[in-house]
């Protein structure tokens, strides 16, 4: 099941223990998101799916609902 636009609640409530807001996503999601974007993001490969990891939660909200419209936010 796709995460949904509730979803996107759970995901902005929490900071990591380094603070930072991490959104999970498909590998193919670093295609879809601008370059000006990456270049504000922190990208770990966690097998299968990537983390984009950012301090800011207004630009973590702007790429979740980017890769929500596309369907690239990873469960």
């Amino acid at each position: 099941m796709a995460p949904t636009n509730n979803d996107l609640g759970e995901l902005f409530r929490r900071k990591d223990p380094w603070g930072y807001y991490v959104i999970p996503a498909k590998r193919d999601a670093l295609s879809e998101l601008p370059s000006d974007l990456l270049k504000a993001l922190n990208i770990e490969d966690a097998g299968d799916v990537i983390l984009l990891r950012t301090r800011s939660r207004a630009l973590a909200r702007k790429i979740a609902l980017i890769l929500l419209r596309k369907s690239l936010l990873a469960q």
